[in-house]
């Protein structure tokens, strides 16, 4: 399948190229702290994806809410830190939702990793993402009803205002790697957090983070991949998977300062990232081409602290390659990676 049917089997050439043009907008966005005051809530998101919002009550992402900072391991590395609160340190940032009401002077946790955390701070594009306009009969619209053109300028201004979709892979994803590669020296060094965790973008999705209801209108948790196709897809999000973690690592050895545990388990993250794309290099010719321009960015930089700049210039052209991998394929030319994307079980 070409690129142009790839466009228009992602949601429509019209909304793809939209947010396309918009990309690098959008990344500015995701990489910076997210804006309590931004911060719709769960709860506003609840209205309209009740299926979604309790199919993630009881995982660790949400529940943590309530036990993490009363975790025996969470206070001993607060107590290293000298820091007294989870709710009140940087934890904030990867463990919790935070919102600030309008008239108030700080921002609250009201959840833990909940539906912003993934999709953008949603208090401006809340109330556009949902409304299809109007029908024929001057009645609401309904998805169904939508016309292409008032669909294309509604993915424009949501995407404007920060909305990352589904349809949106590289996007969505890197926000799993900021915080699964935590980015803190220090809460690593000091803290004796751990650094990072095991992260396989596939796997997850089948798991901890499933919640993939939009085209079954609200009643099949489906598959990641039976959105678009039973197998190409997860092809797809297995390559992104291992290239982001390439760009994590880089990033967060980017961080390092010194010699220690955080910057080793950047560069064994890395130089374990780069295995697994050269195993994906060894068995698809179709994507060899990306995977070795990843690979020599990584490659003509010194893998190790104090070498922020060159690190990041490698990451920021790791990341040009895999927004482009996602663009050009949609996974139906890359059936000999099925051996390596996780079964099933």
């Amino acid at each position: 399948m070409g690129k142009r049917d790839s466009i228009r089997k992602y949601g429509g050439a019209a909304g793809h190229l939209v947010i396309a043009s918009l990309l690098n907008l959008i990344l500015v966005v995701a990489l910076v702290a997210q804006d309590p005051t931004k911060i719709a809530g769960p709860d506003t998101c609840q209205e309209c994806h009740e299926a979604a919002y309790q199919v993630l009550q009881p995982t660790e992402h949400q529940s943590s809410y309530r036990t993490f900072h009363r975790q025996d391991e969470t206070q001993a590395i607060l107590e290293r830190l000298g820091l007294r609160s989870a709710r009140r340190a940087f934890c904030v940032d990867c463990h919790y939702t935070s919102q600030q009401a309008t008239g108030r002077r700080t921002a609250r946790t009201i959840a833990g990793v909940s539906c912003e955390s993934c999709h953008g701070p949603a208090a401006d594009w809340v109330d556009i993402h949902n409304n299809y306009g109007r029908d024929a009969s001057g009645q609401r619209g309904t998805r169904e009803t939508e016309t292409p053109d008032h669909r294309a300028s509604r993915l424009e201004e949501t995407a404007r205002l920060g909305m990352l979709r589904p349809d949106q892979p590289y996007l969505l994803a890197q926000n799993c790697f900021q915080c699964h590669t935590v980015p803190r020296e220090e809460l690593v060094n000091t803290g004796e957090h751990a650094a990072g965790s095991d992260f396989e973008l596939v796997s997850r999705l089948r798991g901890e983070v499933r919640h993939n209801f939009q085209l079954s209108n609200d009643e099949v948790n489906r598959d990641a991949a039976r959105d678009y196709d039973p197998a190409s897809r997860n092809r797809v999000l297995y390559v992104l998977g291992q290239m982001l973690d390439l760009e994590y690592a880089l990033r967060g050895l980017a961080d390092a300062t010194m010699s220690g545990t955080y910057a080793q388990a950047m560069m064994d993250r890395a130089a374990a990232a780069m295995d697994r794309l050269r195993a994906i290099q060894a068995v698809s010719q179709v994507i060899a081409p990306s995977i070795q321009q990843i690979l020599d960015a990584a490659a003509q930089v010194d893998l190790a602290p104090n070498n922020s700049g060159s690190l990041v210039a490698a990451a920021d052209r790791i990341r040009t390659v895999a927004q482009a991998f996602v663009a050009e394929h949609d996974g139906s030319t890359l059936g000999v990676l099925d051996q390596l994307v996780p079964s099933n079980d």
